[in-house]
């Protein structure tokens, strides 16, 4: 099997307008990605990252294809750039997360579809939202109620364009109900929950379940112990959620973008600098954690 093209997508909207309410994430974001990208830099030939114009200042010097998509004024929805990279691809693809590092080649042989792992946490982080889509969806025939089951779409790959095409639709007419009824989910917001799992991730094994589609997985495993320890084995690591903006990690992945692409850390520092994301006074060298 020819080895699938990578893609990355980054729609810098979101992370400055405050998504985890946790203030403004850009410069982390950007070294995250850099991190990312280079390390899939070792291992395979064809990437392409889809930015908007203000991630594409800081990083559009980095050795993969970059493509200037248009910015997503919507924080809500913060995978629309994903969408947007996904429905472009013209042959075979792995979409990757900004916040996905591959620090081995994993040879990404599939079928039809690649997923990152099966998801935990259904009754805590799905149902509820679920029931809330259920009161709209009678009109989608791929729709399922109560699936009991989704997946982490850290890793996305299609073999089968037609799929990805169904998928693409599907996930247009979630969010076209999600939008046309956003005030009613209000409520839910307030308690939390994040609409983008279910309009993404449960609608595509939604979607899958109705064509009769078993997906290949990346990650094996039950639960989170089991796919976090296959993860280690192949020297794979997702920072999903808050978590990967913890100041230690946030420490650790600036370190190691200097310690390890030290030219591409100097000429992303540069545009930072120079677009005053970071004072130009900041000269010294990012501290090495304990690993």
């Amino acid at each position: 099997m020819e080895e699938p093209r990578i893609i990355y997508s980054l729609n810098a909207f979101p992370l400055i307008n405050n998504r985890w309410q946790m203030g403004n994430k850009l410069k982390e974001t950007v070294y995250m990605t850099a991190l990312s990208i280079l390390y899939s830099h070792l291992w395979y030939k064809d990437i392409e990252l889809y930015a908007d114009e203000t991630a594409y200042n800081f990083l559009y010097m980095l050795p993969c294809r970059i493509t200037k998509m248009d910015k997503e004024h919507n924080k809500e929805l913060w995978m629309k750039s994903k969408i947007h990279a996904i429905e472009k691809q013209t042959k075979p693809f792995v979409h990757l997360d900004t916040d996905v590092f591959i620090k081995k080649k994993i040879n990404f042989n599939f079928d039809s579809i690649i997923l990152e792992r099966k998801e935990c946490g259904y009754e805590a982080h799905y149902k509820k939202q679920i029931d809330f889509f259920n009161q709209y969806t009678q009109n989608l025939p791929y729709w399922h109620p109560d699936l009991g089951l989704s997946y982490s779409c850290g890793i996305l790959g299609f073999n089968d364009l037609t799929l990805r095409d169904k998928f693409i639709n599907a996930y247009y007419d979630l969010e076209k109900i999600y939008t046309t009824n956003r005030k009613e989910f209000e409520p839910l917001k307030q308690q939390g929950f994040e609409p983008c799992i279910v309009i993404e991730q449960y609608n595509l094994a939604s979607v899958l379940d109705y064509n009769n589609i078993t997906p290949t997985l990346l990650l094996k495993g039950k639960n989170i112990t089991e796919q976090s320890k296959y993860a280690s084995e192949i020297s794979y690591s997702h920072l999903f959620g808050i978590k990967k903006y913890k100041k230690d990690i946030t420490e650790e992945i600036e370190y190691r973008l200097f310690k390890i692409f030290p030219y591409w850390y100097a000429q992303i520092k540069i545009e930072l600098e120079k677009h005053q994301i970071i004072p130009k006074e900041e000269t010294s060298s990012p501290t090495m954690l304990a690993s």
